[in-house]
């Protein structure tokens, strides 16, 4: 094997090569992080025909300068289809057309984006096997968490005490066992050191073609604190996020600066003028006493 080979192999994004063109294209390799993505052997690809492995694969897309990343659905398993997104590069100085793709499974990222239309999520993410949060969305109310507080690739342990942790875990075990989405409420540490939350999160287990679990999806849905004595400043950004209010949202419609906000929202404010604090909490459905003790 070659050096080039070994480290063809060796990439963790799925990537093959795609030779011919139209009803000739096939494969002629694929690495092994492609092979399991699919479902199929590197034996079993070299040869086929893409169309034969992607429902709505077109081969005169691939010519067309416009048109280099598209949405195809993997061919239909029992439990549900994943979705791919392939990007694809012409390789040049060839002696025949030749094509490298690169495949991304969104399947997960699909289902969080159906499960906002259909709810109010705060946020969500995706979860891999070994509980490390690999991607985290903010969705479309005011950022819960300040820019600097990392949460992408950081594990479960970063954020749950014993024995949330443990029921979570088991949760997802459970979950990724039966092929099943499901819902559990655990409470976190103290979240960016200000206070300790309680989430309610659904997730959802997903897997490779070849059948092994990938990673889980998940969305939080509701949010509160539960720690005695809450920074006010954390209380008005989750009251925000459970009212799914941006902070231009919550400006434009008190008529209160977002230069105001964003310093009641860091705490550069401890507490606000009683007009400016009635307006909030009105609009928050709180008392001002709520945010502000």
């Amino acid at each position: 094997m070659t050096l080039l080979t070994a480290i063809f192999h060796t990439i963790k994004t799925p990537l093959a090569v795609v030779v011919g063109k139209g009803d000739d294209m096939r494969f002629n390799s694929a690495n092994k992080a492609f092979s399991n993505l699919v479902g199929c052997s590197e034996e079993e690809l070299e040869g086929l025909p893409p169309s034969r492995l992607f429902a709505s694969w077109n081969n005169d897309s691939l010519h067309s300068p416009i048109h280099s990343e598209t949405v195809l659905l993997e061919r239909s398993k029992p439990e549900e289809a994943q979705r791919l997104l392939l990007t694809w590069e012409a390789v040049k100085d060839t002696s025949e057309p030749a094509y490298l793709l690169t495949a991304e499974d969104i399947t997960a990222k699909t289902w969080i984006d159906t499960m906002a239309k259909s709810k109010k999520v705060l946020f969500s993410g995706i979860l891999n096997d070994q509980y490390v949060i690999e991607r985290y969305y903010q969705h479309d109310s005011a950022p819960l968490f300040d820019r600097l507080y990392r949460i992408e690739q950081e594990s479960l342990h970063m954020f749950f005490h014993n024995p949330d942790r443990e029921r979570l875990v088991h949760a997802l075990e459970q979950s990724a066992l039966h092929h099943s989405t499901d819902r559990i409420v655990v409470q976190t540490k103290m979240a960016a050191n200000t206070a300790q939350l309680e989430l309610n999160i659904t997730f959802r287990p997903f897997y490779n073609g070849d059948g092994a679990l990938k990673h889980f999806g998940f969305v939080v849905t509701d949010i509160q604190t539960i720690s005695e004595a809450v920074d006010p400043s954390v209380t008005l950004k989750v009251l925000m996020a459970r009212s799914y209010m941006s902070a231009q949202q919550l400006s434009l419609e008190t008529g209160i600066s977002l230069q105001t906000i964003s310093k009641l929202r860091n705490g550069k404010i401890s507490k606000p003028q009683r007009q400016t604090a009635l307006l909030i909490a009105s609009k928050l459905n709180v008392t001002p006493q709520d945010i502000w003790p």
